[in-house]
């Protein structure tokens, strides 16, 4: 079922060259459209980033991290937080519209929450 909700997403917004579900221990639940095969490695380097951003954002009294997008010389990592236990991370490419990538994850969102069962 996640497969189709992170298809679904790319049938919607042209760029995306990676999507995958994961959890907070950086776990991939699903994912898809790897041909890099870096989505694991991926998911573990950022689940440590998030727990030190969810300190930072506490302490500064900004509230929790909901999205975050790092554009790097090649691609763009898009990180999008469902809850505190699972994060959808997107690898796009630098013409992505993001604007658009947002809408069609909200839009999922309560359709993913129902089969994670949050």
């Amino acid at each position: 079922m996640f497969k189709r909700i992170l298809d679904t997403t790319l049938d919607y917004v042209q760029g995306v060259k990676l999507l995958a579900l994961f959890d907070k221990d950086g776990f991939i639940v699903e994912k898809t459209k790897d041909q890099s095969n870096k989505s694991d490695e991926i998911a573990a380097e950022f689940s440590s980033v998030l727990r030190y951003i969810d300190k930072v954002t506490t302490f500064l009294v900004t509230g929790k991290m909901n999205r975050m997008v790092i554009e790097c010389d090649n691609d763009i990592f898009y990180l999008y937080k469902i809850n505190k236990y699972y994060y959808i991370i997107g690898v796009l490419e630098k013409n992505t519209i993001i604007g658009k990538l947002n809408y069609v994850l909200m839009m999922l969102e309560p359709e993913l929450k129902k089969e994670l069962d949050i």
